[in-house]
């Protein structure tokens, strides 16, 4: 998650400076604005990438904590069904004696 929030304060920061420096440029307003507009185009995809990204490595590890506690689940009711398994074959035993 840490390099989550890195790189989206990376993106944040770089924005910024993009559009400070487009400001101050000698340029017409109306260029300024066009470039901004482009630059945020671009910053938008970018971000869109970054949280499908992030949305997918969630996807994984949701489906491996799934998988993994399915899989001890299964070996616990086998354990257990081991245990009264002994239990009914020793109570079995204590009973025809």
């Amino acid at each position: 998650m840490e390099s989550r929030n890195l790189i989206g304060g990376l993106l944040a920061g770089a924005a910024i400076g993009v559009a400070v420096g487009m400001l101050l440029a000698p340029r017409s307003g109306d260029d300024s604005r066009k470039k901004i507009v482009r630059g945020s185009k671009g910053l938008i995809d970018d971000l869109r990438t970054s949280m499908e990204d992030g949305i997918d490595s969630l996807k994984n590890q949701f489906k491996g904590a799934v998988e993994e506690t399915a899989k001890r689940g299964k070996e616990s009711l086998l354990h257990g069904a081991n245990g009264a398994k002994e239990a009914i074959n020793y109570a079995s035993d204590k009973v025809k004696v």
